[in-house]
């Protein structure tokens, strides 16, 4: 399969690549490391008439350790990431995460941590072909009314398949954005909106500069789980991210996340709120598994490798792996 044809554009600084956005918007494409994106391309999911890649600005690309947080450029590769020393040091399980996406070669040094989060949705119906698609109908991603997964929907409900999503999220990170406006910082949580037509809340003209990461007042115990048909080629059918703070006996913070489920990550308030100032005990498992299977019967459509049913078990399953060896009940 061929590239649709595009004007290339690889600036040298953050404000030139924010000029060349603010004056195309939306029909320019921003190009990281492309692992994803140049396949969208080729199967023709975007035709976009500019490209801008940001592979030479260097100040994406920097990791550094502030007074209150690490700071991870967009532009970092994934491998960078998780071979920096800070990052093993206050954050492994971001490493794991990363550890188990794709194939070493060409995701991790290819792929940045910012094109991993902001990895289009994927939907079953829509990763195809342009010959394949055309024989289905149009769906909402492609100028149609419908959703293929579920008749009658009102939204694209196409999955969020970022391994480093529910990680992040469970760390509370933040996101820092430039555009035409300026710059401003969102927290993760406020950044998916739920629908897979329009996945985050992100201006045309906005550009993800970096990822910070609040460095924890105390020890981090955590967990990341995922489940996949093949674990160094496919994306993950469901994945939980866990990360707690036991102290005296008694958790001063928890938060489990549950993902790739449907077009946003899920973080189980319930479960957060009912573990916080109690003592780690296995009745914690089970409340963890129940929550996450209510939480995926809602979102969960027929649009993966894997049957509805199948991935909403596995949600709670995978969530109570997270909850129990986060907390050392595993």
């Amino acid at each position: 399969m061929r590239l649709p044809p595009f004007e290339y554009q690889a600036p040298s600084t953050l404000d030139e690549a924010l000029k060349i956005k603010r004056g195309q918007g939306a029909a320019a494409q921003i190009l990281a490391g492309g692992t994803d994106l140049i396949v969208n391309f080729k199967h023709r999911l975007f035709s976009p008439a500019t490209v801008i890649s940001l592979n030479n600005i260097a100040e994406l690309k920097r990791i550094e350790v502030t007074h209150d947080a690490l700071v991870l450029g967009a532009g970092a590769s994934l491998a960078e990431v998780a071979s920096h020393p800070a990052v093993n040091e206050h954050f492994p399980i971001l490493v794991k995460a990363i550890d188990s996406i794709g194939a070493l070669g060409i995701q991790r040094f290819r792929g940045t941590i910012g094109g991993n989060l902001l990895l289009q949705p994927r939907c079953i119906f829509y990763n195809q072909s342009h010959y394949w698609r055309m024989s289905k109908g149009l769906c909402h991603r492609t100028g149609g009314k419908d959703c293929l997964a579920l008749e009658g929907s009102d939204s694209c409900h196409s999955i969020c398949s970022g391994d480093t999503v529910p990680t992040l999220l469970a760390l509370s990170a933040q996101l820092a954005l430039a555009g035409g406006g300026g710059k401003r910082v969102a927290p993760l949580a406020e950044f998916f909106t739920g629908r897979g037509e329009s996945p985050w809340n992100i201006m045309p003209e906005e550009i993800l500069t970096e990822i910070r990461i609040p460095l924890p007042w105390a020890p981090i115990s955590w967990s990341y789980q995922r489940l996949a048909l093949r674990p160094a080629v496919d994306f993950p059918l469901v994945n939980a991210a866990a990360a707690a703070i036991v102290e005296k006996g008694k958790l001063e913070h928890f938060r489990l996340v549950i993902a790739a489920l449907g077009p946003a990550p899920m973080v189980l308030r319930e479960v957060e709120a009912r573990l916080k100032g109690a003592a780690p005990t296995r009745e914690a498992l089970d409340l963890a598994q129940d929550a996450a299977v209510r939480v995926a019967e809602g979102v969960v459509v027929a649009n993966a490798s894997a049957s509805k049913e199948y991935r909403i078990q596995m949600a709670g399953a995978l969530a109570r792996r997270a909850t129990g060896e986060a907390l050392g009940l595993a």
